[in-house]
């Protein structure tokens, strides 16, 4: 700044003004010797020709290089006079003249910019700040004369300024900052960190790239980085802006730096591990002394992670936590534990964790009895990492997890597991049944968990569970359960009779709200019961499991649950679609029959068999309907007729009332009383089901559709009835497909059927793809196929009746 114009503003008071230009140093002009002919600046380095004319050297030499190249000889640019020589002399004396003129001048104009950095003019302080970053960046003189003035103070407070002095107060002292470690101290000494700290939550982009420039110098200082990391919220926001996208590249490095730099401050490890920056602590985890990877694992036991967090941590800390779990201390022991199980609630960890070779530490703390073991607590802990593990879906049969050769389900290790589930706490015990319900999920391991409950007398305990009064543990145990039941269903089914209350304490779950793991479980257990077992059956319909079912079945097509995840919700439907077909699986006589009829199960499955999309459950309506419609003609009674015994006709009053009687069971039918197909129009759903692309759900539709033949009181009316129905041209695709052999089977039954009506014998005689599908039934099916397609291909004349080969049973 040459001068310093007297402000005009009236913000500031006479008497002040009056002061300040009484501070203010008066600068002195520039002496023509010294600037330089040729750039009219002042010279910093003049030389001499030999005509004594002096110039700025990079000057001088730029015009003889343009003499050169334009063929002219050189001559002194002032007087044209051609030289002799182009040697230059250091004028040595004019040089330290000028030097010492502009220290005085920088000197008095750095006096000048301390006067009008507390200006209530904002252009003044501006312009006083422009002054001070030029003078230091022309020399290492100004840096240390505005540190000693102490301008670095008054430079701080305009960080308290609006922000277009609050960016050029950074820049400022960056500038004073570079390369000057004293400065740096000196600006470290100021709130200048804490109104750095408050620049980074700032909106302004140029600012926050300012005052992470300024803190990257200062942290190259040792004793600054712990006032850096002192700034509550200062690892915060540098952990933040070292993920931003807003900020440009330079300033996500530094920041990024900034952290590196702290890193040398203890404190500053924890502040970043919580904020997200694993690292630091990672590194003293694995490579430091033992005290320190406790005090670490410590740290790191008590914080939160996020799953990107688990993941870093499970990838570069894994194994030193695993050799704290297998040695040393209880409280190392204890932390290592708790880190483990935060690691392993992440799915993607547990191949991490397996390969680490915590399996085994884990199970012999489970199983260790006596002075040896572990609190409860540690190993309730010890229990659900292994829980999470296990559900994570890792491959673990060929892992070996002692010196024994044993796996996770080695005989041995799933006895020591379902002993310690009986006999322990039930926070303890929930974790490990639900260690077992994972296992059992695998087909390869559920084999062999099912010895090992057996050999162990489990399967009662286990049953018991369900009334536990720990949620986890009654969750858990219906998952084993069910995961069981499709081997051992008659062993659950006995169990469940005999004991109390546990079969209730099942069918209440089912009835809970919104749609859970452990709904599908309970829903799914009991129709994996034994379907033909009656007194099970009875003993669902007193714990009115049969309405539960319809209930939940009816709310869930109704939109009305809403609660819960769609993951569960087709096995649930499964499972509730099961547990009502138990109820076609009685005897006539019984008593469970009236329900079947009370709830109209016939217009159930039809419906279902219409609107869903699920496989099973469509398998299943079928199946249903084909057993209920196997009782129609036991159920459809013939009205009895009322006779007149009057002498005389004349004495009969009224009409005689017609009752319509069905053509199929010649009796009174219904879809209700008699789960009659005919009426319930199921026929035409069952027969759209015979090109479905599941072979259960066409098998289970043909049985149905069977019914309407081999089980009416007229089977050439079951024949029109499927006609009507457009039901024959499938049956006979079906018989030339042969999916399996179960549905050849009864293709070829209901076909022979048709053959003995003499229409359908001449249409089906010239079909020469369905004689040549009864020749391979006849030649290739089971005995009972065999038998039925040697009896059609006699009403086809293609084989003698006197054959022999297969005498019909009378």
């Amino acid at each position: 700044m040459e001068s310093w114009a007297v402000p005009s503003s009236g913000s500031t008071s006479f008497s002040d003004e009056s002061v300040r230009l009484k501070e203010l140093k008066v600068t002195e002009s520039i002496y023509d010797a010294f600037l330089c002919p040729l750039t009219k600046s002042v010279m910093q380095d003049p030389v001499t020709l030999e005509n004594d004319q002096t110039y700025e050297r990079t000057a001088i030499e730029r015009w003889f290089l343009e003499c050169s190249a334009n063929g002219r000889p050189p001559v002194c640019p002032v007087t044209q006079m051609k030289l002799e020589s182009t040697s230059l002399k250091p004028n040595i004396a004019l040089r330290n003249t000028i030097q010492e003129w502009v220290a005085r001048n920088d000197a008095a104009k750095l006096d000048n910019a301390k006067v009008y950095l507390t200006s209530d003019v904002p252009n003044e302080v501006i312009d006083s700040l422009n002054d001070i970053k030029s003078l230091c960046l022309k020399s290492r003189t100004n840096k240390v004369k505005a540190r000693t003035s102490g301008l670095i103070p008054l430079i701080v407070d305009c960080l308290k300024l609006e922000e277009r002095a609050r960016c050029l107060a950074l820049e400022t002292l960056r500038t004073l900052a570079d390369t000057e470690d004293e400065n740096k101290e000196a600006i470290g000494e100021t709130d200048a960190i804490r109104n750095c700290i408050k620049s980074l939550f700032r909106d302004s982009r140029k600012e926050r790239d300012h005052a992470i420039s300024l803190l990257y110098d200062l942290s190259k200082i040792p004793s600054l980085c712990e006032k850096i990391v002192a700034i509550n919220g200062a690892i915060l926001i540098l952990v933040k802006t070292c993920s931003s996208h807003s900020d440009n590249v330079n300033t996500v490095q530094k920041a990024d730096q900034i952290l590196h730099n702290l890193e040398s401050c203890e404190r500053s490890v924890r502040e970043m591990a919580e904020n997200g920056r694993l690292h630091p602590l990672l590194q003293r985890l694995v490579g430091d002394s033992d005290a320190i990877r406790l005090e670490m694992a410590c740290i790191l036991s008590e914080l939160v992670l996020s799953n990107e967090g688990k993941t870093t941590v499970a990838e570069m800390g894994a194994l030193a936590l695993v050799r704290m779990l297998q040695s040393g201390p209880l409280a190392g022991r204890e932390h290592a534990l708790k880190c483990l199980c935060q690691l392993s609630d992440l799915e993607g960890n547990g191949q991490i964790l397996v390969g680490a070779g915590i399996l085994g530490p884990l199970t012999e703390d489970l199983f260790a009895v006596g002075v040896n073991q572990l609190p409860a607590r540690l190993k309730e802990i010890a229990a659900t990492i292994l829980a999470n593990i296990v559900r994570s879906g890792v491959d673990l049969e060929s892992v070996i997890i002692d010196s024994d050769g044993n796996t996770l389900i080695s005989e041995a290790t799933l006895y020591n597991l379902l002993h310690l589930a009986c006999n322990t706490g039930p926070s303890i015990s929930a974790k490990l049944v639900e260690v077992l319900a994972s296992l059992a999920s695998s087909p390869r391991a559920v084999g062999q968990l099912l010895v090992s409950v057996k050999n162990a007398g489990a399967t009662i305990s286990l049953i018991q569970f369900l009334e536990a009064p720990l949620g986890d543990l009654q969750a858990n145990s219906v998952k084993l359960l069910y995961h069981l039941s499709p081997l051992m269903g008659n062993e659950l089914a006995d169990g469940l009779r005999v004991t109390t209350g546990q079969l209730g304490t099942v069918v209440n779950l089912i009835g809970t709200v919104g749609v859970t793991e452990e709904q599908a479980a309970a829903a799914k257990l009991l129709s994996n019961l034994p379907l033909e077992d009656v007194q099970l059956t009875k003993a669902l319909l007193e714990e009115q499991a049969l309405s539960t079912a319809l209930k939940k079945l009816d709310e869930l097509s109704q939109g009305v649950i809403r609660r819960g995840t769609s993951r569960w919700l087709n096995l649930y439907k499964e499972g509730l679609v099961g547990l009502i077909l138990r109820f076609t699986y009685v005897s006539i006589s019984t008593v469970v029959v009236g329900p079947a009829q009370e709830f109209n199960l016939t217009a159930l499955f039809t419906k279902l068999l219409t609107t869903e999309n699920n496989v099973k459950v469509q398998q299943m309506s079928a199946l249903g309907l084909a057993n209920l419609s196997s009782y129609s003609n036991f159920l459809s009674e013939f009205p009895e007729t009322r006779q007149s015994w009057s002498i005389c006709p004349c004495f009969f009053k009224g009409p005689v009332k017609l009752i319509a009687l069905c053509p199929l069971h010649k009796g009174k039918c219904s879809a209700k009383e008699t789960f009659c197909l005919v009426d319930a129009g199921s026929v035409g759903p069952l027969v759209a089901c015979l090109d479905h692309n599941d072979v259960s759900v066409v098998e289970a539709s043909l049985r149905a559709i069977s019914t309407l033949i081999l089980n009416s009181e007229d089977m050439e009316k079951g024949v029109q009835v499927l006609r009507s129905a457009d039901g024959v041209e499938p049956i006979l695709v079906i018989l030339q497909e042969n999916r399996s052999e179960e549905l050849r089977q009864l293709a070829v039954t209901i076909v022979e059927c048709m053959l003995q009506i003499e229409e359908m014998a001449r249409s089906i005689s010239n079909n020469y793809n369905v004689v040549t599908a009864l020749v391979e039934a006849f030649k290739h099916g089971n005995n009972d196929t065999r038998q039925v397609a040697e009896r059609a291909l006699q009403l086809l004349n293609k084989i003698p009746s006197f054959s022999g080969v297969y005498s019909r049973t009378k």
